[in-house]
């Protein structure tokens, strides 16, 4: 089975998606979102976000340019402006070491303050905000999307699907054991992490963007 990615290109995609995710960014939202639960309800919504974000980004990376092409939008378009939505997302990381998601905030109708063995309302909190925007922004979104446009065949969109459930194991550790890395991490950990992350972010982002400028604007190339 032939691939038209190279490892290198694998493993950058890989570390574009961590970036993105950065897990060090949203351990504390997580554990803020569900204090108040028990260990076993923490874990059980740990699992459940991580494997529907899992899901929802592989069946992009099969059927987003479909519906790319369904809606007249180009795979280099949604690169450069992919690219842009990363370039973005990665300036607040590398500025300030904190990524947008900080401020998501729980539900109205989830009391934080319940007893943990309380289990009514969890759910309500698997899809929104944990799953959107928490785990799957824009960001992700558009780079799983351009990147799988870029594929020449079943055995790169496979890779592609490789790369994401590997990084299933990484939304579920970042979520399992997100009460004692906050903890232990402390504010200014975080930050100089992120702001590495951004900086790789940011370095994919212009690829991205500049990738699809060339394309639609060829005198520029």
């Amino acid at each position: 089975m032939n691939l038209s990615f190279s490892f290198n290109e694998l493993l950058l995609f890989q570390i574009a998606l961590f970036a993105i995710f950065s897990p060090f960014a949203v351990i504390g939202p997580f554990s803020v979102l569900t204090d108040g639960f028990s260990r076993a309800i923490r874990i059980r919504l740990a699992i459940r976000v991580s494997i529907y974000s899992t899901i929802i980004l592989i069946l992009l990376s099969w059927g987003g340019e479909v519906l790319l092409r369904v809606l007249g939008i180009s795979v280099e378009a949604l690169g450069a402006a992919g690219g842009l939505v990363l370039i973005l997302s990665s300036l607040p990381m590398i500025m300030r070491g904190e990524t947008q998601r900080k401020k998501v905030k729980p539900p109205e109708d989830v009391d934080a303050s319940e007893n943990g063995d309380d289990d009514e309302g969890w759910e309500s909190m698997i899809v929104t905000p944990l799953v959107f925007p928490l785990t799957v922004g824009a960001g992700s979104i558009s780079l799983v999307i351009t990147q799988a446009g870029m594929v020449e065949g079943v055995g790169d969109r496979l890779a592609i699907t490789g790369c994401l459930i590997i990084h299933c194991f990484i939304f579920l550790a970042t979520y399992l054991f997100s009460v004692p890395l906050a903890a232990r991490m402390g504010g200014k950990g975080s930050a100089v992490i992120t702001r590495v992350g951004g900086i790789i972010l940011l370095s994919l982002a212009f690829i991205i963007f500049t990738n699809g400028l060339k394309v639609l604007l060829p005198g520029l190339a």
